[in-house]
Parts: C-alpha cells; structure tokens; sequence
C-alpha cells in the first residue's frame, strides 16, 4: 500500500514537473513565435475539421445508399412473400375440393402442380415446389422435376435446397441468398428466394429473383445525392483553403503590428528605467482603441505621474533640509519650556493634595443625607403599594359589577327570546281548534251520509238490512267523533287561557329584571367607578411623592459618586503631577535625540537631492 502511494506521489510530481517545463519552454517564446504557433494550430485545425467533414459526408452517402438498399429489400421480400403465399391459397383451393370429394388426391396434387407450374409474375418471376425430402414437384416443366435435388448446390458449394426446405417450414416461412447464374450465362448473380410449406401435402413453395439490379437501382437512386456531396466536399475544401489564406495573411498583419508596437513600447520603458522622461516613442499610439491603445496610454500616465514625482521629490527634499534646520531652534526652545513645566507641576501637586483632604470631609456629610433620603423613598414606596391595592380591589370590584350585568341583560335576552318562542308555539293550539272545527264539518257530512244509507236502505228492502246496520253504526261513530271533538275545543279553551296567564306573569318578570336590576346594577357601577377613581388619585399622589424621593435619593447618589470621584481625581491629579515632572525630564533627553535624527535627516534630504538629479523630466507645471 505503501509502494502504491509513493508510486502515485511519484506520477504526480512528475506530471507536474512536466507541465512546469511546457510552461517555461512557451514562457521563453516570443510573441511573434507564440503567434505563429497559434495560426498554425488554428490552421491545422481548420484542415482537420475539413477532412472529418469530408469523411462525415462519404458515411452519410453510404448511409443512405445502405438505407435505399434496405427499403429495395423489404419492398422486395414483400413481394415475394405474398405470390407464395397467393399460390398456397390456390393450392388451399385444390386441396378442399379433395377433402369435399370432387376428386382424388393424386388428381388435386396434379392439377395444383400444374396449375403452379403456368403461374408468372413481373419480368420473370415463377414458383418451384419441393417435398420435405427434397423431391421436385414443379420447376418450369424441366427435366429436374420428378428427380431429388436436395444436394444442389450453387457456384460457391452452398446447398442452397435444404435451406430452402429447412426455412419453408418454419412458421411464417423463411428466405434464403445465394447465388445462380441468369438463364443462357455461366456467371452466378445474388439470388434471394422466399419458401414456405404447406402442411397437408407436405409440399414446400417458393420463388425469389435477383437481387443485384437492386442493388444497381439504389445506387443509381442516389446519383443526385452523390453529386451533391461531391459538390458539398469541392466547396468545402475550397472554403477551407481560402479561410487558411485568409487567416495567414490577417496573422501576418496582426504578428506584425504587434511586434512593432511591443518594440516601441520596450524601447520607452528601456529610456525611462534609464532616467530619462524627455522622450516619448508611445505617442502614435496613444489614438489607437485597442489594446496597445490603452498601454501607450498608461505608459504615457505613468511617465507623466513619475515626471510628477520626480520634480515633487525635489521640491520636498530642499523642504525637509529647510525644516530640518527650523526643528533645530524649536527644539532648543523646547527643552527651556520643559524646564518651567517640571517646576509648575510641583507647585500643582501641592495643592492637589490639600483639594483631596477636603473632598473627603464633604463625602462623609453627602452620606448621612444620602441615609435619611433612603429611608423616605421606602416610605412612599410602601404607601404608593397600598394604594395600588385599593386600586386593584376597586378594579375587581368594577369587573364583577360588569360581569353580572352582563349576565343579567344576557339572562333577560333569553328570557325574552323563549317567551316569544313559546307565545309562537301556543299558537298551535289554534290550529288545533280550526282543526276540530274541520273534523265537525266532517262528522256532520258523516251523519247526513248515513242518513242518506239508512233511506237507501230501506227502499232496498231485505236486500239492504246489512247495509242499515252499517249505516247505524257509521252513525253513532260520528256522533261520538262529534263528542270528542266539542271536548278537545274546551280543553282548546282552558290551555289558551292558561298560556295567556303564563304569558302575563312572564312579562311583569320581564320588566322587573329590565327596570329595577338592572338600575341597581348601574348604579353599583357608578359606585365602584368613584371608588376606582379616589383608589387612583390616591395612587397617583403616592407615585408623586415617590417620584420626588427617588429622584432626591439619585441626585444625592450622585452628589455622593461626585465627591467620591472628586476626591479621586485629587489623589491622582497629585500622582499625574509628579508622574509629569517626571516625564518633562525624560522628554528633555528625547529632545535630545530628536535633535541628533534632524540632523541625519538633513543629511538624508541632501543625499536624496543628488540621485534626483540624476533625472531628465520636462518642466511641470
């Protein structure tokens, strides 16, 4: 495993070696020579290209002249096909007329053969039959039927027979290729022949052609689309020979233009990197839109901001030696100003000290008032509390007065709401009334029909006693209908004036709940909404004066804070003083330092003067 990784290490570097050295030998070329290479891949390219094309085209040729051939093949096997198979129905037909008794077997084989042996069709087409073993049935009348020709064989020793045979007797019938000579010749031609069995008589027909003509016809069908590709192949070679020219001789102009403007450009950049600013190989350029364009342009900018530089470097350099010589004097003065500084700073630190011992003296009083401050804020604090507790009870008391109200004028909606529903149901109870008015009519329609029966009845004599009888019956039925119905109306009665006096009580208890409960309720809620009221200026007294302390109890913290930092600030303010005595001596000794590095950066901007001036730039303004 280890010998695999290391040998995988070992392709990669190499492989990488090997792209670093294609790189370096391209590196090494010259533009003109990097070009060159260029046209001459984009050349060979373009001849590659030319030559696949051409090949692309004689494929697609034989494509076609493969694919014409194929479609002269099917048309053809089609062909052949049906005749056989229009044979085998003929020979269906001599075949039913054996098995319907019109004639013996041997009487239909032998006009079914004959009537095979006179069938044509196109130019030359005819039919052959041939038994399983092999025996010749029908051949054009020659001397070879009636003979076995299984072992035939064609001009190159294939036994073409057998395969006839052997194919025919397959389910959809076979073909079979080989090759014969045409009729009065000795040179064979491709043949290609169609076989099929029929069963009964174990008999195998078939037919079949030469096919050679049919590959001369899809070739000779493709002449036009031949010379069109060799038509299509002369333009494209020509185009491609007059894109090679063309893209030479625009390489050329290109190859040529651009060494002229890289030398140009070398040249002025060669001057420059010399010192000298004066001259200017790029100006014919500096027009141009393309890419030398822009660098004749930037080198042209560039030159000017270096010309720029060069003449500010100058100007700066006798600047510095000047002030170097003005740091000198302001220096020296410097160290005197220390010296009275460090002085002041003693005389300061003296009197911070004094200024601390005070400030403590007044922390300590800011702290006893501080206290007292405290201890009333807590005090409104615990009354601002309790007045918001009287607050919250009055809210409460404010929501259970809404809440019952609420549920009041909800339960007298209700109230209202199944009176009237129930005042809409009695009216039920007239219905019933119309209704036993209706069966009244009824039984009085009944009582006149069995009137009308018993009369009939009796003038029908023996003959209609049952029918009486009946009629009586129907009779007292309806005068007990009527009974019951004059009962129902004064039960009516008694429901109707009990629903009205229902109806009466329920509106006085109506009224009630909307007049006097309802005014109760308002004003229990005027009630709690001036408690609530009095709870919250209550409150808002309380939240006042809180205020007030808390904000007494933070200006005294920060009275308290103040002093503290007061004080503070005293004892370093007396450090700081001391540290800035001793800070002013040690800025004298830098001082002195500074001085001896003015000195050498005069002595610099000196130096830096002469290489300047080594420089040719135009005047700049």
């Amino acid at each position: 495993m280890e010998g695999e990784e290391n040998a995988s290490l070992g392709n990669m570097f190499s492989s990488a070696t090997k792209e670093r050295n294609v790189r370096f030998m391209f590196a090494n070329f010259k533009v003109r020579t990097k070009l060159i290479i260029l046209t001459a891949v984009a050349a060979i390219s373009m001849c590659a290209i030319g030559v696949l094309n051409m090949d692309g085209m004689d494929r697609s040729y034989e494509q076609s002249v493969s694919s014409m051939k194929q479609v002269l093949y099917d048309d053809y096997d089609t062909q052949i096909k049906g005749q056989v198979e229009n044979v085998i129905t003929l020979i269906e037909e001599e075949y039913e007329a054996f098995q319907n008794g019109v004639c013996t077997e041997e009487e239909a084989k032998e006009a079914a053969a004959n009537l095979v042996r006179g069938l044509r069709y196109g130019e030359s087409g005819y039919f052959w039959i041939d038994t399983y073993e092999g025996d010749n049935v029908v051949l054009l009348g020659e001397e070879v039927e009636g003979t076995n020709r299984l072992d035939t064989k064609d001009s190159s020793g294939y036994e073409m027979v057998k395969d006839i045979i052997q194919n025919g007797r397959q389910a959809d019938g076979g073909y079979t290729e080989y090759y014969y000579p045409k009729e009065g010749g000795t040179e064979s031609f491709p043949k290609r022949a169609y076989s099929k069995a029929f069963e009964p008589w174990q008999w195998v027909i078939g037919t079949g052609n030469y096919v050679d003509e049919l590959d001369a016809q899809a070739i000779e069908n493709n002449k036009d689309v031949k010379q069109i590709f060799q038509r299509t192949r002369k333009l494209a070679a020509g185009s491609i020979a007059i894109a090679i020219v063309l893209l030479m001789v625009i390489a050329l102009l290109i190859v040529t233009d651009i060494a002229k403007s890289l030398k140009a450009a070398a040249k002025q950049l060669n001057l420059m990197a010399a010192g000298d600013y004066t001259k200017d190989y790029m100006e014919r350029f500096i027009n141009r839109k393309d890419d030398f364009g822009d660098l004749a342009r930037c080198i042209r900018d560039m030159k000017t901001a270096l010309g720029r530089l060069i003449s500010h470097v100058q100007l700066e350099s006798e600047t510095i030696s000047s002030a170097a010589g003005s740091v000198n004097v302001c220096v020296a003065k410097l160290n005197d100003d220390i010296a009275g500084v460090s002085a002041a700073t003693q005389q300061l630190s003296a009197g911070m000290e004094e200024t601390a011992a005070t400030t403590t003296m007044a922390n300590e009083a800011a702290g006893e008032v501080h206290t007292a401050v405290q201890h009333i804020a807590s005090r409104s604090q615990d009354g601002a509390q309790g007045a918001a507790e009287i607050k919250g009870r009055a809210d409460e008391t404010n929501h259970r007065i809404r809440r019952a109200r609420a549920k009041a004028a909800q339960l007298k909606n209700e109230i209202q709401q199944d009176l009237e529903t129930s005042l809409e149901d009695a009216k039920v109870i007239d219905q019933i009334y119309e209704l036993s008015g209706v069966i009244m009519n009824v039984v009085s329609q009944t009582n006149l029909l069995s009137l009308n029966a018993s009369i009939e009845a009796a003038r029908a004599g023996e003959a209609g006693k049952g029918f009486a009888v009946v009629a009586g019956e129907i009779g007292a039925l309806a005068e007990q209908s009527r009974q019951t119905v004059i009962k129902i109306q004064e039960v009516t009665q008694e429901v109707t004036q009990a629903v009205e006096s229902l109806s009466a009580n329920a509106r006085k208890l109506l009224n009630f709940v909307i007049q006097d409960v309802a005014a109760d309720y308002d004003g229990f809620l005027k009630i709690g909404e001036q408690y609530d009221q009095d709870s919250t200026s209550v409150d808002t007294l309380m939240q006042e004066f809180s205020s007030i302390a808390q904000e007494l109890f933070g200006n005294m913290e920060g009275i308290k804070d103040s002093m503290s930092d007061i004080s503070k600030a005293a004892e370093e303010g007396a450090q700081g003083t001391t540290e800035i005595a001793q800070r002013a001596s040690v800025i004298a000794q830098e001082s002195k330092e500074v001085l001896e590095q003015v000195t050498k950066t005069k002595q610099s901007a000196e130096a830096l003067r002469e290489e300047i001036g080594k420089f040719q730039v135009d005047d700049m303004e």
